[in-house]
């Protein structure tokens, strides 16, 4: 405790006695279920004013869910929640820590209703874990299944006269494949089974679980979708079908005989049997527990986005953007300093959703963590994605926590370049060459490598290859060869990646900070200061449009640094598993 402390804490302790004062009113805080929900709180997406205009709204993280559930969890008035489902844009792996954060509710005793207009396959995921799910007569279950769709490029690229000459190391390492390939090659198809297998083992086993039905039968529902909320109420999917303004009186019909004799008396004023209301204004009558700031803390940095030399950025975008996010790698070599010269931190959680990208920017951040390791502990929690160069960073950690359905491993490199010969000869574009250094034309987009070019090409693919395959081996101590098994560029979910050696344990943040706790040896039941460690100033391009000065903007700058090196350790862009 810290003197600093009191006055706040004295203040929050008369506010919990004002909120006290309201005895009812509060039976069913709704919480609707709507964006991405990144891990953490994201920092401000663009500068005042423009924060405060709708186009750049914040998101709910499951920092705040989490939050969200502790305060709910720890008030009597609460009888339980209402997940209202909207426009959820979550991967898996995030609905499975939401799945987690409903089942707490469950356990402390909180009456769980899954409000869902429209149920597509991993909405009926999440949703399961609730003790309710109800759908309105108008909606429909979409639970269709999962699906993987591999793009390819190579012969629209040829229409234009463009030809991308790449290679990739190994045989899994299939991210070029999009635009060198005209169709999927087998490890391409047998990666993609396996991950299809991995997630829709995951889907259900846990909906069977929740509903309490036999795992075939679930796939049959699965197989014979779409279907309406009738059929889903008779097939045991669901379990009420109803519109939104009709939950307060289905849920008087739940209430224990206490709690009856308390909506009769509403009744008699005139007033709803149960209320139902928005979070927004739940939240402020809800008991805050008093927060104590310990002098031993643990730290959490974020890798996020597009592993990229330079600066961290975002971009100021109110749609999601697959470059939205880029994780500099002089940003993060500061804050890692910064981290180990803390003396009160006593561990560090390094939360990583990346797919990889430069292979020099992910060498220079792996170097931090080894050199922080060394003074401290460093537990590394996995989001949607740590595949690749998030991978490369993550390997020596002490200790790696995935979700099961987390993407990760791509152990692997690939590299080369765009060949624009013929689109110049369709465009008549002329051009001549002067230069010193019989290799000075290695990387020309004039003309495709020669044999000779290629194999020194793949040599230096090679080279970095066996680089990546001694990081993983010294960090996971495994032998190069029990590396090489496991990687080949190949990508693992998480329950895979578990088996395999790559991943530790499966969990989300809590399990993280539990795991930091006990290598830093540090009190397992104490609730210990979590710092988020963030750069100074905006996290926001400082050129997020096209400049006057013809440099372009900071996509154009972040491409530009990662076409300048030859070399990349970034996972396929549609290892997607739709539902």
């Amino acid at each position: 405790m810290r003197p600093l402390d009191l006055p706040g804490n004295g203040v929050e302790a008369v506010r919990n006695l004002i909120r006290s004062l309201r005895r009812k009113g509060l039976d069913y805080p709704v919480l609707s279920l709507e964006g991405s929900f990144p891990e953490r709180t994201p920092p401000r997406r663009a500068p005042f004013p423009l924060s405060m205009l709708p186009l750049f709204p914040s998101e709910l993280s499951l920092e705040e869910m989490a939050r969200i559930g502790e305060l709910i969890r720890g008030d009597g008035r609460v009888a339980g929640v209402i997940f209202r489902f909207g426009s959820l844009r979550a991967g898996p792996p995030t609905r499975h820590t939401l799945r987690r954060m409903v089942q707490q509710l469950r356990s402390a005793g909180k009456h769980t209703v899954a409000w869902v207009p429209l149920a597509a396959t991993w909405d009926l995921y999440l949703a399961s874990a609730c003790d309710e799910i109800i759908v309105p007569p108008s909606g429909r279950l979409y639970a269709l299944g999962l699906r993987s769709q591999a793009l390819f490029l190579k012969e629209t690229l040829a229409m234009a006269g463009i030809q991308a000459d790449l290679e990739s190391i190994a045989e899994y390492k299939v991210t070029p494949d999009m635009f060198r390939r005209s169709t999927m090659t087998e490890p391409h198809r047998a990666m993609l089974d396996a991950i299809l297998d991995s997630h829709f083992e995951e889907l259900i086993g846990a909906i069977a679980e929740a509903r309490g039905m036999e795992r075939g039968a679930v796939q049959d529902l699965i197989d014979a979708m779409p279907m309406g909320p009738e059929d889903g109420l008779e097939a045991g999917l669901i379990d009420a079908v109803l519109y939104e303004d009709e939950l307060p009186d289905h849920l008087a019909g739940t209430a224990s005989e206490e709690e009856e004799k308390e909506e009769e008396a509403r009744e008699d004023q005139g007033e709803p049997p149960v209320a139902v209301i928005p979070w927004e204004r739940a939240g402020r009558w809800l008991h805050h527990p008093l927060r104590w700031t310990t002098r031993q803390r643990i730290g959490v940095i974020s890798v996020e986005g597009m592993i990229v030399p330079g600066e961290s950025r975002r971009m100021p975008s109110p749609f999601p953007l697959p470059m939205e996010a880029q994780a500099g790698a002089e940003t993060l070599v500061r804050l890692l300093r910064q981290a180990e010269a803390d003396a009160r931190m006593a561990a560090l959680i390094l939360h990583v959703d990346s797919p990889g990208g430069s292979s020099l920017a992910s060498d220079l951040i792996w170097r931090e963590v080894v050199r922080l390791r060394r003074k401290k502990p460093v537990v590394v929690l996995m989001g949607e994605r740590a595949a690749s160069g998030g991978y490369y960073v993550a390997a020596p950690a002490s200790r790696i926590v995935a979700r099961p359905t987390t993407l990760t491993g791509s152990i692997g490199i690939w590299g080369g370049k765009v060949v624009l010969r013929e689109l110049y000869e369709k465009l008549r574009v002329g051009y001549q060459d002067v230069q010193r250094g019989s290799r000075a034309d290695l990387y020309s987009e004039a003309r495709p490598f020669s044999d000779e070019e290629r194999a020194q090409v793949r040599g230096e693919l090679g080279e970095a290859y066996r680089r990546f395959k001694q990081i993983v081996a010294q960090g996971r101590g495994m032998t190069e060869e029990e590396v090489e098994a496991i990687a080949r560029g190949r990508v693992w979910t998480g329950e895979q990646a578990r088996e395999v050696g790559l991943v530790d344990e499966l969990g989300d943040f809590q399990t993280a900070l539990a795991a930091a706790k006990e290598l830093a040896e540090l009190d397992p039941e104490k609730d210990y200061t979590v710092v988020q460690l963030t750069p100074p100033g905006p996290p926001i391009a400082p050129r997020p449009f096209p400049a006057n000065d013809g440099s372009g903007g900071a996509a154009w700058e972040m491409l530009r640094d990662l076409a300048r090196e030859r070399v990349w350790a970034m996972a396929p862009w549609q290892l997607r598993v739709r539902g």
